[in-house]
């Protein structure tokens, strides 16, 4: 049977036999109908799909990938967010009958900022349930649809006719979708730092000298590269190039509109919570994978034995046992210190986990865990007050938390190694932690090679002209994505 064809009589089915039986309570909440189907790779048939929004995330361990297609329900707001009114909202939706139904989305780095221009279209918060899915479980694949309970027939003509109107008119069957995103490469033109190299020093000068007077442990400043090409960027074409070179990773696409998105391939988790039980996680301290194995685990010692990285790692694995504490019952934080080796670069990392108090929910979690010392500093107040004054731009999603919201269980990632694509442009964005000793060309160079598994992609920026950063137009270079 023609997979369409079989997705349809599914839903039929469901409409005919299942719906009926749902309990009452169910109405006005999201339901959701799976079909078990052949192998595609979902990243690449999302990119075939004529829809303005998509939203796409990936676990770390391959054990689950979605994209999804279109906003059945969204949860949005330009206001500071309101963590017990977002999430009472996310969880009227969701019933533990339909666990697969999930939110996706994110929050603003700051929620004290006005937005900037460039984050307009994803305001301070935004989460959507998307209206079809395919999803893979590592081992099998599913195509879903979700739609809000009413009990009514005349839904089911509304799902067929996107189903067979919108979403299969490129190809007779799903299965025969192609795996690759053939489109043709865009030609970089410019490159555009802020803080350039001149102004990155005195903002490092600024903030060391204010270390004493406001009592700062540490704080992390970040940078914005615009990179500008010669035509529109497809999201996630640019995201499935960028998947081999980063392992170990959370892969993450939030198309807002056809010209807008934001992606990333972060590395850190910010919290996993399933029922319960709670996990979170310090990575802090960075070095450059080496080029050969003897240099690699020189550069790991290197960075096990640093005293500054180890300071700065110390009060991540501080600040979250402090946190875990008040919001869990019980608390565990793993003795040994380990090396998180990624593609590009290799971090000082800790895993932490506890059980959450009974009369918690995600609404406290997460207001007491962003900003991590890792993506802002400390103390906190102090760290973000400075941050505001001294950074040049809005950090928009940029180290914020990213994620989904299901009825028991929620997971959100800290949106690090991770850029907006605007049509042609393309803004990275990336930080540096900056304590006591810290040096302005180390901490340059350290978000360079943070930015590496984008900038990899379409140039080898010569060392010149790295060094130097400020406003410039470099060579067409091919952008191989």
């Amino acid at each position: 049977m023609d997979l369409s064809l079989k997705i349809a009589a599914q839903i039929q089915d469901f409409f005919k036999y299942d719906l009926i039986s749902l309990p009452l309570e169910m109405a006005g909440k999201i339901v959701r109908i799976e079909v078990k189907i052949s192998n595609l790779e979902p990243l690449s048939w999302l990119g075939l799909q004529n829809s303005d929004v998509k939203t796409y995330w990936s676990d770390r361990q391959g054990q689950f990938t979605m994209a999804g297609v279109g906003t059945l329900d969204l949860i949005a707001g330009d206001r500071s967010i309101d963590y017990p009114t977002i999430f009472g909202q996310i969880r009227q939706n969701l019933s533990p009958l339909f666990p697969n139904v999930r939110y996706y989305g994110g929050i603003g780095f700051s929620q004290d900022r006005s937005i900037d221009l460039d984050w307009t279209s994803f305001g301070n918060y935004r989460f959507i349930i998307p209206k079809f899915e395919l999803w893979t479980d590592g081992i099998n694949t599913f195509f879903a649809c979700n739609f809000r309970c009413d009990f009514s027939s005349e839904k089911l003509d509304s799902i067929l006719d996107e189903l067979t109107q919108i979403y299969f008119n490129s190809a007779d069957s799903l299965a025969a979708l192609p795996l690759q995103i053939a489109l043709s490469a865009p030609i970089l033109r410019d490159r555009v730092d802020t803080p350039n190299r001149i102004e990155w020093e005195r903002n490092i000068d600024a903030a060391l000298a204010k270390f004493t007077d406001l009592e700062l442990d540490k704080i992390v400043l970040a940078r914005r590269s615009i990179f500008t090409f010669t035509h529109d960027i497809q999201p996630q074409s640019l995201l499935q190039s960028l998947q081999p070179n980063n392992s170990h990773s959370y892969h993450f696409c939030f198309q807002i509109n056809p010209t807008t998105a934001f992606v990333g391939t972060s590395p850190e988790r910010l919290y996993h919570r399933q029922d319960r039980f709670l996990q979170t996680e310090a990575i802090a301290g960075t070095r450059q994978r080496g080029k050969s194995p003897q240099l690699d685990l020189a550069l790991s010692e290197d960075l096990r034995n640093s005293p500054k990285d180890r300071h700065e790692h110390q009060l991540v694995v501080n600040n979250l046992k402090a946190i875990l504490t008040e919001l869990c019952d019980a608390v565990t934080i793993d003795r040994e210190l380990t090396i998180l080796k990624l593609n590009k670069v290799q971090h000082l990392y800790t895993q932490c986990h506890g059980t959450l108090k009974a009369d918690l929910t995600d609404a406290d979690i997460l207001p007491k865990l962003h900003p991590t010392p890792a993506v802002g500093g400390f103390p906190r107040p102090q760290a973000l007050k400075l941050i505001q004054e001294l950074e040049p731009f809005e950090r928009g999603w940029y180290a914020a938390p990213v994620g989904w919201v299901g009825a028991d269980d929620a997971e959100f990632a800290v949106a690090i190694r991770s850029g907006l694509i605007d049509r042609d442009r393309l803004l990275l964005f990336a930080g540096a932690g900056i304590v006591r000793g810290s040096q302005s060309a180390e901490e340059w160079a350290e978000i360079e090679n943070k930015i590496r598994h984008f900038t990899d992609l379409f140039t080898d920026l010569p060392q010149q002209i790295s060094d130097l950063s400020l406003a410039y137009s470099l060579p067409s270079v091919k952008l191989d994505i």
